[in-house]
């Protein structure tokens, strides 16, 4: 009698125990980010497109850590605020509005794996909204509370 409560209680723990580790994995990878999070985040990536409309760079590269690193379309890797900023300069410098585009604000999916962590999925796309969309990923840090850009990757365009 005593083995068969012995068992029946290891089997109950056994259970709690594969229970408890289910259900950590399953919330471990995502947590709830605050309304005012989101809301910065969003409003990083509102200012990003908005500046690349009026060949803004200082406010482009605003919502970008110091040491921030980028992957763009072609395969080059930036590594730093200033080389990015560097970068839209040149594009600017080819004439007005080379680097207008719009992240229509329905394309922005964000998930926090950390409080102080997001990753973020978003569209880039032309401002006239013809031709493609390009996904760009970021994953956006709080750091000394305030929220900026760590890592920017760009997608495959998207028919």
């Amino acid at each position: 009698m005593n083995n068969q409560k012995n068992r029946a209680g290891s089997v109950v723990l056994a259970i709690a125990l594969v229970a408890g580790l289910a259900g950590t994995a399953v919330h471990a990878q995502t947590v709830g980010g605050t309304p005012a999070d989101e809301q910065a985040i969003k409003d990083l990536v509102a200012l990003h497109a908005s500046s690349s409309q009026q060949d803004d760079v200082e406010g482009l590269v605003v919502g970008l850590h110091a040491d921030a690193d980028s992957r763009r379309a072609d395969g080059v890797i930036l590594s730093g605020r200033a080389e990015i900023e560097q970068r839209y300069r040149g594009i600017i410098s080819g004439g007005p509005k080379r680097m207008a585009h719009a992240h229509p604000p329905e394309s922005i999916r964000i998930r926090f794996l950390q409080p102080d962590v997001a990753f973020v999925d978003v569209d880039s796309m032309s401002v006239t909204g013809q031709g493609s969309r390009t996904p760009f990923f970021l994953v956006f840090t709080k750091v000394q509370g305030k929220w900026g850009v760590a890592v920017e990757r760009s997608g495959v365009p998207l028919k």
